[in-house]
């Protein structure tokens, strides 16, 4: 990808939001700003690389797959690495591929991803659209299977919130996948095992990289040196939360998705591992929601 295409920014503002989008990086987004301050991490200018941006799309599958290969059917998948340093590909492939713009107006931006062929065996077509409301940013995020088979399937979207050392995660969930040290899923234990978000716990300086299962379907961020809290919140098939929060970095990374790592590899319902299978021509469909306060009589309940 040149750094020219991947540099093209698309601008669209409402209310008290500006949001910055990256077609060409991947469908990511450059930054978020409410009343002027930044709510995501801003991507660096001439940034090449997604894994630099402010928020990226997981499409068709979330997360890690286990040495890149899966069994499906009478397929048999070999997928290659597509991230710096792991030994696992990631999020599948439209995150490293750059996306058209289907239409632009001053407060919503569509852009679609259609994928042909490659080491993943089905074609398949997705769409990002961002709309700025009054009350923040909302996403929604469509995969259709354009294969004449059934295609396994997972979305999710992968934003980066800015964090400070008192920064605080508040989310309902019903268990958390332990990990091996590869971080990939081995057991399911209670919530709290990892961080316990029911109460709005203080990020701990280790790492987190983690599936949250049973979750409410909102997420609290809360900033309270900034007087921030953003708010994400996600309905149905996202009903799964990673979260990626890195000791030592001003991020952390609070990830709607539609199913566990690995589900491709796992041997649990789809109910327990969050996998769908779309027919021919089916889709999948998830919208996220993303808002802000600054009110001190208003931080997430804090």
């Amino acid at each position: 990808m040149s750094e020219s295409s991947a540099a093209q920014i698309l601008s669209i503002a409402q209310g008290e939001y500006v949001l910055d989008v990256l077609p060409g990086l991947g469908g990511a987004l450059a930054g978020l700003r409410f009343r002027g301050r930044d709510v995501l991490r801003r991507t660096p200018p001439g940034a090449t690389e997604p894994l630099c941006s402010a928020a990226f799309p997981l499409v068709p599958f979330a997360n890690r797959i286990a040495r890149g290969r899966l069994r499906f059917g009478t397929r048999q998948v070999h997928l290659a690495r597509n991230a710096p340093g792991q030994a696992h590909p990631l999020h599948g492939q439209s995150w490293r591929a750059p996306w058209r713009v289907e239409s632009l107006d001053a407060r919503q931006v569509i852009l679609t991803f259609e994928y042909t062929s490659g080491d993943w065996p089905w074609p398949y077509r997705t769409q990002q659209v961002f709309t700025l409301q009054e009350h923040g940013l909302e996403v929604r995020l469509t995969l259709e299977n354009r294969a004449h088979e059934p295609m396994p399937a997972g979305i999710g979207w992968h934003p980066y919130v800015r964090r400070t050392p008192m920064t605080r995660l508040r989310a309902e969930a019903a268990g958390v996948w332990l990990t091996d040290e590869q971080s990939l899923p081995t057991t399911l234990a209670p919530a709290r095992r990892i961080l316990d978000c029911s109460g709005g716990e203080r990020l701990p300086e280790t790492l987190i990289d983690h599936c949250y299962t049973g979750w409410g379907g909102q997420a609290e961020i809360v900033l309270p040196e900034e007087q921030l809290c953003v708010r994400i919140e996600a309905g149905e098939p996202l009903r799964w939360l990673h979260v990626y929060a890195p000791p030592g970095e001003s991020f952390l990374c609070v990830e709607p998705v539609s199913h566990m790592p690995n589900a491709l590899n796992r041997a649990e319902p789809s109910a327990v591992s969050g996998l769908r299978v779309l027919p021919p021509g089916g889709t999948l469909t998830g919208a996220i929601t993303l808002a802000v306060s600054c009110e001190p009589s208003d931080l997430c309940g804090a």
